[in-house]
């Protein structure tokens, strides 16, 4: 029978919204290991850091203001004490872990409920005696960087508490209508207290609270869970690593068991909404929805996942079914070149409880050879970061710095010079070194190195020649993304450089594999685990250490280079084949550009660096959006498509063209009318990659008119434009049924500063 609950299983609803994990959690452990569940015991490194830094901040605050605290933490704050405090008895300010645990049951979980309540510690509670009755503000301390819609759900948890308890002991006082979120102060260490406080209105979380009480938990509670019988619904996917029930769900997912027994949680990129619809017809097996088809993305309830993606998923099922790789939906993709004479390599490690970086590495390769710098970050010092990255920018431009000089060369002597491009395998990599540059702007080795960046990846502003702009000169690919379009691989997580690479080494004995020696591997990633990050931070014995890190992240870099190299493999044996190019984009041999010299660099100079900068970033996020496949830029957005032609009307001045969406396609899209830069095109990459080629398919995005069906859009186009030959092909190619619409990029104020920053130059040298 269900037992309790607790502020944590409110915070694990929120923060996974698993069935099964709710259901195991409030039943009796002696119930629980009759079944039984395999349970992961160990406590977290997350964990033990979060009651460390708990301790520190209530101990800080202790040392400023009243703060009743218990004897022994575990046990919680002694009864008469927390409710001397409730009553308003006491000089104290803060009380640390009351239990807040009423005795009336409905007034919490609501009449009929055969659930108990479970010891539920506030970390803090704040007294405010200033006014006519005691105003009880509940306050809940997280090793976090920032506060969590799931950390104010649990705080608004045990304001339904308080409350309860209130008026139970008939306390004069009320609960303050907004409760607070203590986390790591920004820029500061987890080692210390420093804190940031986070206030926010309670309201809509003790909404969403009752309701799950109400509502939710007894059906919850109602599964049955017993010896050869599990009624919960349950979804493996990436969140579960930090779940203690893992070991027992990924039995059901695992390689071992025969498709036919194997759950649909195995295929990459099934979501917990798909997986409900899919289970409701009866496809509960890899084996099942192989054999489905694409239809089940038009049966009613299909919700937005499924009825996007059934195709990728059907595909990805199979190849789990064969143990092989399939084809992805996409035949080709533009977010990486078909030839790379020097490849650029680059990993990174975040430990996202210092907020730093733990590794970096890159890897320079040209003609077969390879050469490395790893650095391992063994504490979280600052200065010790910046060194790192300055260490490794600097290999990379100087490396980039000697292509261009023999490049030179080669086109002085009419030769052809080298592709370069650089290569990362999953986005996050990405985001930490972005964010790594951001910690250290105010150092001068780093602001320097932005106008180099302006000289490697230049901004259309200061490039006159034609061919260094647009799609030619995307300057990184993330690979996990051009294997999710190219490929259906036989794995759970394609995000995963170690089960993408062994997949990959299963078929091609030859290609690296990455292959985690012990202490490394993790079942959703290939990047260090927290346990590894802490532990290396710490100086705990009986972890990997700096040598070992080490040679992982140099693992990590042959693997990715061997993928690299394999997705070129096959591209060159489809072309053999008579088939399409799968890589598509074009890139030119690398140059860097003069129009700044990184050794003169003045203010104003820095300043335009950061601005055009910031400009190219915008521009590159939007060439890489629209590098994705026409269903992925839908999905996402900022696409509408495909539309349907009602009919063209020509004016004097302008051509109006009538187009007709699916049913709700336009209610979907983040297009607005009115909005800069749409573009009308067939949806292929080739048109819209161009961004020279945009002022000639831009149009504008008209708003409704009365009388006008559901879902009919209308856009306007400048009578010159459409009749223009490029348009006119546009026409030819979309025909009745595949018109698209696409976001582009403008940045209406770039030009703007750059004409005040060069005035402002003016005036200086004047």
């Amino acid at each position: 029978m269900a037992s309790g609950i607790s502020g944590s299983t409110i915070k694990s609803w929120f923060q996974y919204r698993c069935e099964r994990k709710t259901r195991y959690e409030i039943m009796d452990p002696e119930d629980l290991a009759a079944v039984p569940v395999v349970k992961d015991a160990r406590e977290e490194s997350w964990a033990i850091l979060g009651i460390e830094f708990e301790d520190r901040v209530v101990s800080r605050l202790a040392k400023k203001t009243g703060v009743l605290q218990p004897n022994i933490p575990k046990e919680g704050l002694p009864e008469r004490m927390a409710l001397a405090f409730l009553k308003g008895l006491g000089s104290a300010e803060y009380a640390a872990q009351v239990n807040l645990r009423p005795r009336r049951t409905d007034r919490v979980l609501g009449a009929g409920s055969e659930l108990r309540l479970r010891h539920s510690f506030a970390d803090l509670i704040r007294r405010d005696l200033s006014g006519p009755e005691p105003l009880f503000t509940v306050i809940d301390i997280k090793a976090t960087r920032s506060a969590r819609p799931f950390h104010k759900t649990q705080v608004a948890y045990y304001v339904r508490l308080l409350r309860a308890v209130l008026d139970e002991i008939g306390a004069a006082g009320k609960v303050a209508d907004h409760g607070e979120i203590w986390h790591i102060a920004e820029g500061s260490d987890v080692t210390g207290s420093d804190h940031d406080v986070d206030p926010f209105l309670l309201a809509p979380y003790l909404r969403q609270v009752e309701d799950f009480c109400l509502n939710t938990l007894p059906a919850v509670a109602s599964k049955v869970v017993a010896a050869g019988k599990d009624e919960t619904f349950f979804h493996v996917y990436f969140k579960c690593e930090q779940c203690a029930y893992l070991p027992h769900c990924q039995q059901w997912v695992s390689p071992d068991r025969p498709p036919e027994r194997r759950d649909i949680s195995a295929v990459a990129g099934l979501s917990h909404e798909a997986k409900r619809t899919l289970t409701g017809v009866g496809i509960r097996t890899v084996a099942s929805l192989a054999e489905a088809s694409p239809g089940i993305a038009k049966m009613d309830g299909a919700g937005w996942s499924l009825s996007r993606r059934a195709d990728t998923l059907i595909n990805r099922a199979k190849a789990l079914r064969e143990g092989a790789i399939g084809r992805g939906v996409d035949p080709h993709s533009f977010l990486m070149p078909p030839r790379a004479d020097v490849a650029l390599y680059l990993i990174a490690d975040n430990d996202p409880v210092d907020d730093g970086l733990t590794t970096l590495g890159y890897a320079y390769v040209e003609g077969g050879v390879a050469r490395e710098i790893i650095e391992v970050l063994p504490t979280s010092d600052r200065q010790a970061e910046a060194d790192a990255l300055v260490r490794i920018f600097a290999a990379v431009v100087n490396d980039l710095q000697a292509v261009d000089a023999r490049n030179e060369a080669t086109e002085a002597g009419g030769g052809q010079g080298l592709q370069a491009h650089i290569f990362l395998y999953e986005t996050s990599e990405a985001i930490s070194l972005q964010n790594a540059v951001a910690r250290h702007l105010k150092d001068p080795r780093v602001r320097g190195g932005l106008l180099n960046m302006v000289r490697l990846f230049p901004p259309e502003e200061i490039v006159p020649e034609p061919e260094f702009r647009g799609m030619q000169h995307l300057p990184a690919t993330a690979v996990r993304s051009v294997m999710e379009q190219l490929f259906a691989m036989p794995v759970t997580v394609s995000y995963d450089l170690r089960q993408v690479s062994q997949a990959i080494a299963q078929a091609h004995p030859e290609v690296p594999a990455y292959r985690p020696e012990s202490g490394f591997e993790r079942p959703f990633s290939a990047l260090l685990s927290l346990e590894v990050s802490r532990a290396l931070r710490e100086n705990r014995k009986g972890y990997p250490g700096v040598t070992e890190i080490r040679a992982d992240v140099s693992a990590r870099l042959a693997a990715l280079r061997g993928v690299t190299d394999w997705l070129r493999g096959q591209h060159e044996a489809r072309l053999a084949a008579g088939e399409g190019p799968m890589l598509r984009l074009n890139k030119k041999p690398f140059r860097l550009q003069e129009s700044f010299d990184p050794l003169d660099a003045g203010d104003l100079d820095l300043l335009r660096a950061f601005e055009l900068l910031e400009n190219r970033a915008g521009m590159l996020d939007t060439l890489i959006r629209l590098a994705q496949p026409k269903a992925t830029r839908r999905d996402s957005g900022r696409a509408m498509g495909p539309l349907t032609l009602i009919d063209i009307s020509k004016r004097a001045r302008v051509v109006q063209i009538r187009l007709a969406a699916r049913r709700g396609e336009a209610q979907d899209a983040d297009l607005s009318p009115g909005g800069y830069g749409i573009v009308a095109s067939d949806g292929e990459p080739d048109l819209i990659l161009d961004p020279r080629l945009w002022r000639d398919l831009a149009c504008d995005l008209r708003s409704p008119r009365p009388g006008d069906s559901p879902g009919e859009i209308r856009i306007n186009i400048f009578r010159p434009t459409f009749e223009a030959p490029l348009f006119q092909e546009v026409v030819r190619r979309a025909g009745q049924e595949g018109w698209w619409l696409d976001q582009t990029f403008v940045d209406l104020n770039a030009d703007k500063a750059d004409a005040f920053l060069t005035f402002l130059g003016a005036g200086l040298a004047a």
